[in-house]
C-alpha cells in the first residue's frame, strides 16, 4: 500500500502486546477495566459507543471521528512469553481533534492494570525478605501509625505497600508519592495502589500530599506519621513550608545520600529522628555494585551500536556507586578518569589506576571524556564545567532527581536543543560541541527500566520497612537528628542479613533444580 500523504500526527498508533500474567477467570475483569478506561479517555459511552468486532476484539467510536480498536488474547506463540500471559492491545485511528496528550492517555489506559494474583505471588517469591516481614515483626506494628512513602513506582514498591498493610497499616492513612521517573511499570503500580485504596500524589505536590495525609490521618484517629523517603523530598518541604505539620511525625527513614545531603542545611535543627538506611553498612556493602551494574546495562541499552573500548570516560563522585561504575567501565576497556571533592576518595581512585584531578574543569579539558557519569548526590556540573568541554559527549546521572547536572545552565548555554526520544535530549553548544543528556538528567538506572532485579532490591526494601517499624515502637531509643550508629545496630540485628545469607550464602540451594 502506498503512503497516502497523511500528516505524521494523524497516522494511526498501534499499541499492542502489553503482557499481563493471569488466570482464565481474571480475563473478563481485566478486559472490562480496559474498555472502561479507554472509553473514558476517548469520550465514548460504553453502552452505545462500544461494539464487539470478534473474539477478543472491540471497537470504540468517538464523536470526533476517532476510532479505537481494543484486543485481548493469549499469545499466538506461547513459548515466547511467561505461562498464562494475556496480551492487551490498542489501535488508535485518530480523528481531527486527536492530540498527542490524548494519545498518551490512551496508551496509559492500556497499561493501567493492577497486578494479578499470579503476578503478586511471583513478586512475593522474588522479595522473600520483604514479603516475610509479617513473620518477623510484631503483629500490627503499624496499627497506630500513618505511613508516608516516597517511592520508585516499580514492582517492589507494590510488595512493600502490601507488606505494610499486612503489618497493620491502613490504606486510608497510607500516602505514596511518585518520584515521577519513566519507570517501565509505573502505570501498573499506580493502578494497583489505587485499587488498594492508597492515596497517590506526584513528587511536585509534597506539601499538598502532607496536608491531605494529615487530614486523613486525623479523620481515622491516627495522629502519628512515619515518612519513608527516597531523596530528601518530604522533611525539607515540610520544614520550609509547613513546619506545623512536622509535629505529628515520629521519624523519617531515608534511603539515599542525596536525601541526607538535602538535610545538611538544617544542621542540628532537625526535629525528628532519622533512621539512615542511606548511610548504613547494610546498604553500602550490598547494593552499590547492583546499582552500578544496572546503570551500565541501561547505558548499553540506550546507546546500542556504540563502541566503548578505548574511549575516554569520566566518573564524577568516587563513592560506593561511583567506584563500582569506574571499575565496570574499566573492565569494558574504557580509559577511565575520576573526580571527587573528598581527597581520600580521590587518592583511592588514583591508587586503583584511574586518571584523577582535583580541578574538575581542568580534568574535563585534559581527559576530553566521551562519557561522563555523575554520582555525587549534588550538582557536579554547571556552566563552568560545560564551558570546559572539548568534544561531543554523553552525560548520565545515577543521582536522585535531576540535580547532578545543572540542566537550566546547560540549556542557557545551548544554541539548539533536540529531542532524542527515549534517549533524552541533545544540547548543541558553541564551538560545535553536542552534549547528549541521557534520560533528561534523571538517574539512568531507572529510565524505562526496573533498575536492579527484585531479588537484589529485596534487602534494602525490607530494611526501609524494618526501619519504619523500629521508629513506630513507642519507646524507641532514637533521638531527633541523625542516628547513624543506631541505624546500623537496628538493621544489622534485625535478622535480615542472616536470612539473606541463608538464602544466598555458601550453603544455599537457591537456583538449584
Amino acid at each position: 500500500m502506498e503512503w497516502d500523504g497523511s500528516a505524521p500526527d494523524m497516522v494511526r498508533s498501534h499499541l499492542a502486546g502489553f503482557p499481563v500474567v493471569c488466570a482464565d477467570d481474571d480475563v473478563a475483569e481485566i478486559v472490562e477495566g480496559l474498555l472502561d478506561r479507554v472509553a473514558a479517555v476517548a469520550g465514548v459511552d460504553r453502552s452505545r459507543g462500544v461494539r464487539r468486532a470478534g473474539p477478543g476484539e472491540w471497537v470504540l467510536s468517538g464523536g470526533d471521528g476517532t476510532v479505537v480498536r481494543v484486543s485481548a488474547g493469549r499469545p499466538a506463540v506461547p513459548r515466547r512469553f511467561p505461562a498464562a500471559t494475556l496480551l492487551l492491545g490498542v489501535v488508535i485511528e485518530p480523528g481531527p481533534a486527536m492530540t498527542a496528550g490524548r494519545r498518551e492517555r490512551l496508551a496509559g489506559a492500556l497499561e493501567e492494570v493492577a497486578f494479578t494474583r499470579r503476578e503478586l505471588a511471583r513478586l512475593a517469591e522474588e522479595l522473600p525478605l520483604l514479603s516475610g516481614l509479617p513473620e518477623v515483626l510484631p503483629e500490627k506494628v503499624f496499627e497506630d501509625t500513618a505511613l508516608m512513602v516516597m517511592g520508585h513506582f516499580m514492582s517492589d514498591l507494590v510488595v512493600q505497600v502490601e507488606t505494610a498493610l499486612a503489618l497493620g497499616a491502613r490504606a486510608e492513612t497510607l500516602t505514596v508519592i511518585d518520584k515521577g521517573y519513566a519507570y517501565r511499570l509505573r502505570h501498573r503500580v499506580t493502578a494497583h495502589l489505587r485499587r488498594l485504596g492508597v492515596t497517590v500524589f506526584p513528587a511536585g505536590q509534597i506539601v499538598a500530599a502532607a496536608e491531605s495525609h494529615a487530614h486523613r490521618s486525623k479523620a481515622h484517629g491516627c495522629g502519628r506519621t512515619i515518612a519513608v523517603d527516597d531523596g530528601g523530598y518530604v522533611l525539607p518541604a515540610l520544614l520550609d513550608e509547613r513546619p506545623d505539620l512536622v509535629e505529628s511525625y515520629d521519624g523519617l527513614v531515608e534511603q539515599t545520600m542525596s536525601g541526607i545531603y538535602r538535610l545538611e542545611k538544617y544542621g542540628d535543627r532537625i526535629p525528628v529522628p532519622i533512621l539512615s538506611v542511606a548511610q548504613s553498612r547494610l546498604k553500602g556493602t550490598i547494593e552499590s555494585y547492583w546499582i552500578a551494574e544496572a546503570a551500565v546495562a541501561n547505558l548499553l541499552r540506550l546507546m546500542p551500536g556504540e563502541k566503548w573500548e578505548g574511549r575516554p570516560a569520566l566518573v564524577i563522585g568516587y563513592g560506593q556507586i561511583g567506584s563500582e561504575i569506574a571499575r565496570l567501565l574499566q573492565q569494558r576497556r574504557m580509559r577511565v578518569a575520576c573526580h571527587d571533592r573528598d581527597l581520600l576518595r580521590l587518592v583511592s581512585a588514583h591508587e586503583n589506576g584511574h586518571h584523577t584531578g582535583r580541578d574538575l574543569s581542568r580534568l574535563l579539558g585534559e581527559h576530553r571524556p566521551w562519557l561522563i557519569i555523575g554520582g555525587t548526590g549534588r550538582t557536579s556540573m554547571g556552566r563552568p564545567e560545560f564551558d570546559a568541554l572539548r568534544r561531543d559527549c554523553v552525560l548520565a546521572s545515577v543521582t536522585s532527581r535531576t540535580i547532578e547536572f545543572d540542566v537550566d545552565a546547560l540549556a542557557a548555554a545551548a544554541i539548539g536543543i533536540e529531542d532524542l526520544g527515549v534517549r533524552g535530549r541533545r544540547f548543541s553548544l558553541p564551538r560545535g560541541i553536542a552534549v547528549d543528556l541521557l534520560a533528561d538528567g534523571y538517574p539512568v538506572n531507572f529510565h524505562h527500566a526496573e533498575s536492579i532485579p527484585n531479588r537484589q532490591s529485596d534487602l534494602v526494601m525490607a530494611g526501609l520497612l524494618m526501619g519504619a517499624a523500629a521508629l513506630a515502637e513507642p519507646r524507641h531509643p532514637f533521638r531527633p537528628g541523625h542516628n547513624v550508629a543506631l541505624s546500623d545496630q537496628v538493621l544489622e540485628s534485625s535478622g535480615l542479613l542472616a536470612e539473606f545469607y541463608r538464602l544466598y550464602g555458601p550453603d544455599s540451594d537457591h537456583g538449584s533444580p
